[in-house]
């Protein structure tokens, strides 16, 4: 085993510096993208306006890409380039199967701009995603999923406490009004996203010294507070999925399977007692479920009749798409928009969307990447318990259930980010077996099982076992 490999085993101290001027660049980058001050004040003069105006600022949107934008994009692809740099030297996994995976993917990608039917604008996205691809390789290169997990919490913590600021100042700030959606700097819907990914991050973040239990949950319950007012109802279903998956893979052995048992159980008492209890009763309880926002629900605010048009288009191109960003040009956002009275930019469907732009052999792609790297990290946390493997896997989770009624992962904003870089960090770099080899911290973070992290399991990995390189796993 050389050098180079058992230095990516043994534990590195945090380096708190580059984590706080990382995560700066990715707040400053992200806030030309997709934040604005004003945000909250804009959405509530949209909606006292109607969908005739907005529909068209979208359309705008989608040809146009802004300067701020620009710059936004290449900070981030700048920062990767920086860090690849002024990285030491690190081996990376490249024969994993997820690496090969993932270059399938991107190739796709590129590929698409040879059928393309708006070529401008699939070159305009296909950029967007090669300065991301860089920012993410970069962070691949420079840290481990632990310093990761802290970058994500340090910069989403910014941009809640930064719209929970300009709601504030802007008079927008009414979470008492029952039509109040907490919005801060973005779209409600970015807004519960990166609230959901704050609990999540901050329930497996770890200290390296001294544990701070009070500092983690205060982060949970500041992104729980920020979810339950964005009302953003898709989001709330796919982070409950990942916390019940969280709870059930912390357990070990059997007890995995009482604790999966004990979940379906209790989903099947509730649905029994339900037929017991008043009309009333359930109502009321629908609209805590639907969080106060019961228009439309059984058309999912009119997401139905959305898909079955945009399959009729997908079914044109259903093998290759139209081509990465194409579809929804100018044209196709005015054309729905107008089609259902209300402004859509995005199929609020990853996987139709993905057929859109890239046809069922690109989506396919997709999903093998994004649950491949779930299946991976999930083996590694259960040879390791490494807490930050557990991390991802319940991220893919919550990305798979999300992307049912939602387009915003994969995407251009902070959320894809964050996304693209889990994924390139579990295909690239090697298996970080420090809790087998160093011992584990003192205390466990939130959603941690607090006996076995203290004894962990000490089964050597495939590459020990059979004497090959270490991380050489299927």
């Amino acid at each position: 085993m050389d050098a180079m490999t058992v230095d990516n085993w043994l534990p590195k101290s945090p380096d708190w510096r580059a984590r706080f001027a990382t995560a700066l660049v990715m707040t400053i980058a992200f806030w030309f993208v997709v934040h604005s001050f004003t945000e909250s004040k804009r959405i509530q003069q949209d909606n006292e306006l109607g969908a005739s105006r907005t529909q068209n600022q979208y359309a705008v949107q989608q040809k146009e890409t802004t300067m701020t934008s620009v710059i936004g994009y290449f900070l981030i692809g700048g920062m990767g380039a920086f860090l690849w740099w002024r990285s030491a030297p690190r081996q990376f996994n490249w024969r994993h199967w997820l690496v090969w995976c993932g270059l399938a993917f991107v190739a796709w990608n590129f590929l698409s701009i040879l059928w393309s039917i708006d070529t401008m604008q699939s070159f305009r996205k296909l950029t967007i995603l090669g300065l991301m691809l860089m920012g993410a390789l970069g962070l691949a290169k420079r840290f481990e999923m632990e310093d990761f997990i802290w970058i994500s919490i340090l910069s989403i913590t910014a941009f809640v406490l930064a719209g929970i600021f300009a709601e504030v100042a802007l008079g927008t700030f009414r979470p008492w009004r029952h039509d109040y959606r907490f919005a801060g700097t973005c779209h409600p819907n970015d807004q519960g996203l990166q609230c959901a990914l704050l609990v999540l991050a901050a329930g497996f973040a770890e200290f390296a010294e001294r544990d701070r239990p009070w500092l983690r949950r205060a982060l949970m319950v500041l992104g729980l507070v920020g979810l339950a007012l964005s009302k953003s109802r898709t989001t709330l279903i796919a982070f409950v999925a990942a916390a019940a998956i969280a709870l059930i893979l912390r357990s070990r052995g059997a007890k995995r399977w009482i604790v999966a048992s004990t979940c379906i159980v209790v989903l099947c008492l509730a649905g029994i007692l339900s037929s017991f209890v008043s009309v009333a009763a359930v109502s009321e309880a629908g609209n805590v479920a639907a969080m106060g926002r019961k228009q439309h629900l059984s058309s999912l605010t009119g997401r139905l009749p959305l898909w079955k048009e945009l399959w009729k288009a997908a079914e044109d191109r259903l093998w290759l798409g139209h081509g990465m960003g194409a579809f929804w040009n100018v044209k196709s956002v005015t054309k729905y928009s107008r089609m259902f009275g209300w402004h859509i930019p995005h199929a609020h469907n990853a996987y139709l969307d993905l057929i859109l732009q890239m046809g069922v052999i690109g989506m396919a792609m997709h999903v093998i990447w994004l649950v491949g790297t779930g299946i991976v990290a999930l083996g590694r946390y259960d040879r390791c318990l490494r807490p930050a493997d557990l991390f991802v896997t319940c991220f893919m989770a919550f990305e798979v259930v999300h992307g049912i009624s939602e387009s915003k992962l994969p995407g251009s904003g902070e959320a894809g980010f964050l996304m693209l870089a889990v994924v390139m960090m579990v295909s690239l770099q090697f298996p970080k077996a420090s809790a087998a080899l160093a011992g584990a911290s003192n205390v466990p973070p939130a959603w941690r099982n607090a006996r076995t992290w203290r004894q962990p399991r000490r089964r050597p990995y495939r590459g020990q076992q059979f004497g090959g390189a270490l991380g050489n796993e299927g």
